[in-house]
């Protein structure tokens, strides 16, 4: 039996109405949890932090109740007992405890060299952190006193460190890690932050004549600059520092943001440029370090890299530098093109695709770069190679999306100076020679018409 129409209507709003008091009923429960949830860890963290801070002040309170010759930390300057990071439990949580003292050269009675005793007073800085459900993250909790000597200040001996941190721009980095080791009795094993001055100044280092101090400077996401031994480089550039007792001993440093190259392999344009898989090539900065026994420069970075079975590979990590790419003969190829042209400049924080064609090794070949006045690559230069009158090769340089951009490649050439007749739309007519030994690669400069 069929019921009538108003029955299925109003059993149809029951239904809705059911779904929609089981929707609201949802989103409030929903609701509630999160406000609760959002309650709770509100008042867990901050009952965190009030221990946290009360553990913050219970350091405070007990250097200052120690005598001000005991008061530095292991491996710090000034010396003494405390320890400079160290872990309390307290209420099921562990806490982090890292203490900093320094010596402070105040400017009421000048600063180092100047001042003959900068050892004025003594920072203490305490920073209290935590994991946990609610952990501290980049918030943790930081207590600034300063100390100074009961009666008139003394002699504390040693000499002024003072280091410089800046980027690229000749900027001050603040908030770098700075690493001091040094063998020195007391010895020193700390680190530091440098300040918004991108400075760390240690009045009261312990002295040291023989290059002991060794330094390192890094920040997350940075590049790293340090000191070396003449164990690490013969000659080096910035070798460890000395530090002389009431004598200023200044050093800098330059860091800068980490950029990327990815590097892709290609055949040559006789073969399209299609992808060419496992091919090895070394990268290299033009920064060094020092030089060797055989005054031959040691550089900052140098390493191999293999393109994957698509022909690309990833290199992260990069400082700002000017980098090298070359091929070894022994792989069985040659560069015959390469864009951007090295030394390719990498800038700080940034990615390129660098891509080069490789053709088949012979002994003597070379890769012409064609460029204007301001190093601009210039496509679709038509290049003759000569011996004496006779016509060896011809070649145009390549197009913008290609890997030999403004380049021309010879190979199969004899060791001999040839003479090369170039053209292009808008320039001056090239005539000149090339002396060809091996592999070579030679940038000719148009001049505009």
């Amino acid at each position: 039996m069929r019921l009538p129409k108003y029955q299925n209507r109003y059993r149809a709003q029951v239904l809705i109405s059911v779904l929609i008091s089981l929707a609201l009923f949802i989103i409030l429960s929903q609701a509630l949890f999160t406000l609760l949830s959002t309650s709770y860890s509100i008042t867990t963290y901050n009952r965190a932090r009030n221990v946290g801070k009360h553990l913050a002040q219970e350091k405070i309170e007990e250097i200052r109740n120690m005598p001000y010759s005991q008061i530095g930390t292991v491996g710090g300057i000034p010396s003494g007992d405390l320890l400079q990071n160290e872990t309390v439990q307290r209420n099921g949580l562990n806490y982090q405890i890292v203490t900093s003292i320094v010596y402070i050269d105040d400017q009421f009675d000048q600063l180092a060299p100047a001042d003959l005793l900068a050892t004025d007073y003594k920072r203490i800085k305490i920073d209290i952190s935590w994991e946990g459900l609610t952990p501290s993250r980049g918030s943790p909790i930081t207590i600034i006193t300063d100390i100074s000597p009961a009666g008139i200040e003394t002699t504390t001996g040693g000499g002024t460190l003072s280091i410089l941190v800046f980027d690229a721009n000749a900027q001050p980095v603040s908030g770098a890690t700075v690493t001091i080791q040094a063998g020195t009795t007391p010895a020193v094993d700390l680190n530091l932050d440098t300040d918004v001055n991108g400075r760390v100044i240690l009045p009261g280092a312990p002295p040291c004549t023989n290059s002991c101090y060794q330094i390192s400077v890094t920040k997350e996401g940075y590049s790293t600059d340090r000191t070396y031994s003449v164990a690490e480089v013969v000659n080096p550039d910035k070798p460890n520092l000395s530090i002389y007792s009431k004598q200023l001993s200044e050093i800098s440093f330059a860091i800068d943001k980490l950029s990327t190259i990815t590097a892709y392999s290609y055949k040559d344009r006789e073969n399209n440029f299609e992808s060419l898989s496992n091919i090895s090539f070394n990268i290299r900065g033009e920064k060094i370090i020092g030089t060797d026994s055989d005054d031959s420069p040691v550089y900052k970075y140098e390493d191999i890299f293999v393109t994957g079975s698509d022909g690309k590979v990833t290199i992260p990590d990069l400082e700002w530098d000017n980098y090298q790419i070359t091929v070894d003969s022994a792989t069985g190829w040659d560069i015959s093109g390469i864009t951007p042209y090295h030394p390719i400049g990498l800038t700080p924080d940034t990615q390129i695709d660098l891509k080069f064609a490789l053709t088949g090794h012979t002994t003597n070949n070379v890769l012409v770069v064609f460029t204007d006045p301001a190093d601009t690559q210039i496509a679709s230069v038509s290049a003759n190679l000569y011996d004496a009158s006779t016509l060896v090769a011809s070649a145009s340089s390549g197009i913008a999306t290609h890997p030999d951009f403004g380049e021309s490649f010879f190979s199969s050439l004899d060791n001999k100076i040839y003479n090369l007749v170039a053209t292009a739309s808008g320039f001056i007519n090239f005539n000149g020679t090339l002396d060809i030994v091996g592999y070579k690669e030679e940038k000719i400069i148009m001049t505009p018409e």
